[in-house]
């Protein structure tokens, strides 16, 4: 087993992370930690992690994104199996080993774990967790046609907190570094065709600190993430044969909506300093576009803040939207409780 752990300027949370993979009850396991340009006291302790311990891996580059970093990892890993960390995460002391049972139990190429996310604003901590509930598709068919509730949970995009045949990963030639801006390519191509996945309980956790006002920069950033997500999945299911299936098709819809309703809530950030005309323009670009008015027009979202954004949307209206927005951040003050925790990671 290789963990794979991109870091840059973590020294805060960078011991608890290492000790979590020191302290698993499964002991066959290597740390590949890659340190991506830190100019913090990162460098000297993962050095020290190094020195004490070999099953600790460390290499040092330049500074580079998390998802080159990830991929120097992937190159020096030696394990059957690959698991992608975060270096403000920590693993419970029997994660990996629950993982590897159960890949080698039940006979699966896949095991996606549970996650929990703590979301720490300057008002409050919220804590955001993956469904629990335990789910083995055991034929490629099943699970592609179960996939869209596990999509709309927010399982399934991230590469953190999956088990990966590390061998099949390889042979597709598979990069976290896939010009997107995040590490789903690789996940997104590990999924184009597996057959059997297990979805477990948690036992993965992620403190992340997020500010209560976004702004414009943040937002058009997210935008274009979610843009990025939105296509990948289209493309997987077309390729997939499900790209017409209704329960599919609703899910990515609905999704869209509760991440486009994020975006629109973070331009709308009021203490940020952006013109209001900075803010009409991006609220107008996200709710003219022909995703979101298809997502209004056939999605379910369950977040009270998108379902709020579907009637702007349709009527492309954008003072109602951006007042929506400002209301919903009014009432709540702090990271959607609803959101899944993909949004986050």
């Amino acid at each position: 087993m290789s963990v794979l752990l991109c870091v840059h300027d973590a020294e805060k949370t960078l011991r608890r992370a290492v000790e979590s993979v020191q302290n698993q009850t499964l002991r066959n396991v290597e740390l590949v930690a890659v340190d991506a340009g830190s100019e913090d006291s990162s460098v000297r302790m993962l050095d020290t992690f190094m020195e004490r311990d070999i099953r600790v891996v460390v290499e040092h580059l330049p500074a580079c994104s998390r998802e080159e970093a990830l991929d120097a990892a992937f190159e020096r890993a030696r394990g059957e199996y690959i698991v992608v960390m975060d270096a403000d995460g920590w693993f419970d002391a029997t994660y990996l080993q629950k993982l590897v049972d159960t890949a080698e139990s039940e006979h699966v190429d896949l095991v996606v774990g549970g996650v929990t996310v703590q979301i720490e604003t300057p008002r409050r901590r919220i804590d955001l967790e993956t469904d629990e509930t335990p789910v083995i598709y055991r034929t490629q068919h099943d699970f592609r046609t179960g996939s869209w509730e596990h999509f709309a949970s927010g399982r399934l995009s991230p590469a953190s907190a999956k088990l990966f045949d590390r061998a099949r990963a390889a042979a597709n030639k598979l990069r976290f570094n896939a010009d997107n801006g995040n590490d789903h390519g690789f996940t997104f191509g590990y999924l184009r065709d597996v057959e059997r996945v297990a979805f477990t309980g948690g036992g993965y956790h992620v403190h992340r600190e997020v500010p209560e006002e976004h702004g414009v920069e943040l937002a058009r950033e997210l935008y274009r993430d979610i843009g990025d997500e939105y296509e990948a999945v289209i493309e997987l299911l077309r390729g997939w044969g499900l790209e017409g299936d209704a329960a599919s098709m609703t899910m990515i819809q609905g999704r869209y909506l509760e991440l486009l309703a994020l975006c629109v809530e973070a331009a709308c950030a009021t203490q940020t300093g952006d013109t209001s005309a900075d803010v009409r323009a991006l609220v107008g670009q996200m709710i003219f576009d022909e995703r979101a008015q298809l997502a209004a027009g056939v999605g379910l979202p369950r977040d009270g803040a998108a379902r709020a954004l579907i009637g702007p949307i349709k009527s492309q209206n954008v003072p109602l939207a951006i007042m929506q927005a400002r209301l919903l951040s009014m009432v709540r003050r702090g990271a959607p409780a609803t959101l899944a925790p993909d949004a986050f990671l």
